[in-house]
């Protein structure tokens, strides 16, 4: 594939659920079909979700467990998910549009991972710090394709999420893979 040209790619999304916040659910799921209607979409709730809450959710779309942490979470919505590419996203998260077609531009081979470059702010409005890599970068907007996943292996269910990622980012460049950090696709 070459970089800079729009490509059409095979994906779903992954909402993750720790709180499951049904209301939160509903908006992420509502920007999906809104802005990708017809893409698969599924959610993953912490193994002691309520059944209750379980149930209700399932009414909204296919729904999972994982373990305790956010990293049994992100394993479970990969592994469960789309066949090819799967953008993770925290509950809550309203989807844009265009933000596939903007990754779509990076996307040169399956073994690339994508994820945002998240600015922090002051009051003045000035940069204060940038998260360009991916062990510091929000979960949001993760974007990796399923066979790169099950090549590295899953994140650790360690109780630090930097480390987990920070860990697994050397598993999947010892596999080959390449980090991008993309500006500008930021999710709400």
């Amino acid at each position: 594939m070459q970089l800079h040209q729009y490509k059409k790619l095979n994906f779903g999304f992954g909402i993750l659920s720790p709180e499951q916040n049904v209301g939160a659910i509903i908006c992420t799921a509502r920007s999906i079909k809104n802005y990708y209607p017809g893409t698969p979409f599924l959610c993953v709730v912490p193994r002691n979700a309520n059944p209750t809450i379980v149930k209700e959710i399932g009414s909204i779309c296919p729904v999972y467990k994982g373990k305790e942490t956010i990293t049994s979470l992100m394993n479970t919505a990969i592994r469960r998910g789309h066949k090819e590419w799967n953008l993770l996203a925290m509950e809550g998260t309203t989807i844009r549009s265009g933000i596939i077609k903007k990754y779509s531009l990076f996307v040169e081979e399956e073994s690339d991972i994508l994820f945002p470059i998240v600015m922090e702010y002051n009051r003045k409005g000035e940069v204060t710090e940038i998260k360009n890599k991916f062990p510091d970068a929000s979960i949001n907007g993760t974007f990796i394709h399923q066979k790169t996943f099950k090549l590295t292996g899953d994140f650790s269910d360690c109780e630090s999420l930097f480390e987990s990622k920070l860990w697994w980012t050397a598993q999947a460049m010892d596999k080959g893979s390449k980090f991008k950090a993309i500006l500008g696709t930021k999710l709400i």
